[in-house]
């Protein structure tokens, strides 16, 4: 079996590096002794929903997220349909806000996919710096980074819990979105690559639930020793 990935918007939703987030699924994959494919989808691409079983998309502009959702809007129900089928979703950074009801800036207010029912709103100032959660997913720290100018309001279905750094909303103690295999997280930096006990875990997650056979694996990728020395320097020295 070919785990066949799509890389959604490449082009304009690809900030801060994240095109290594699919690059780190694939790594992930084929320790497990998967095959992958990876294929680039972008506007104007006759993207068939039913053809892949893992979707990526990274940050993108204010601007670039108005461009993707004139685009994106035609296969909603696709969509939905994708996602209640239990295939894997993964958006990062301001791709998560194109899932939910609106982006309201200032007096615009730009109609997103509508799938979800939280709300983006767009600040007049910036939340950036590197970011500590925790997650009822796995046992380990989650680590990112954010760089963002809006913020996200009645959702419900949390992925993450505030260590340090900034919720969904600027008083939030919680971050992200998680439906089924479906996540969502502000978190850049790339996190599949900062983190691949979560990452790992995603995956074993939707594998499980498509009742695809992998193989068991070990800790020893080269992502393990880089997030191992990243808690060791930074988390692991914060004053308590």
């Amino acid at each position: 079996m070919i785990i066949k990935i799509a890389h959604l918007y490449y082009d304009l939703m690809n900030l801060y590096g994240e095109s290594g987030n699919p690059q780190a699924l694939i790594r992930h994959l084929e320790n497990k002794g998967l095959k992958t494919e990876l294929h680039f989808l972008t506007v104007n691409d006759d993207i068939d929903f039913n053809k892949y079983d893992i979707f990526y998309m990274g940050m993108g502009s204010l601007e670039n997220q108005k461009i993707v959702l004139d685009d994106i809007k035609k296969y909603k129900d696709n969509i939905k349909k994708a996602i209640n089928a239990n295939k894997l979703f993964i958006a990062t950074g301001s791709s998560m806000e194109l899932f939910g009801k609106f982006i309201k800036d200032k007096d615009d207010i730009i109609e997103a996919l509508n799938i979800f029912d939280y709300e983006t709103e767009v600040i007049d100032f910036k939340i950036v710096g590197e970011q500590h959660f925790k997650t009822k997913i796995i046992d380990y720290d989650v680590i990112g980074f954010q760089n963002r100018t809006s913020i996200i309001t009645k959702n419900k279905n949390h992925l993450f819990k505030v260590v340090e750094g900034t919720g969904s909303s600027i008083n939030d103690n919680y971050e992200g979105f998680v439906y089924k295999n479906f996540y969502a997280t502000y978190l850049t930096g790339p996190l599949l690559i900062r983190n691949p006990h979560l990452t790992d875990k995603l995956l074993n997650l939707y594998l499980d639930s498509m009742k695809i056979k992998y193989k068991k694996t070990k800790n020893d990728l080269i992502d393990y020793k880089a997030y191992d020395e990243y808690l060791k320097n930074f988390i692991e020295k914060e004053p308590k």
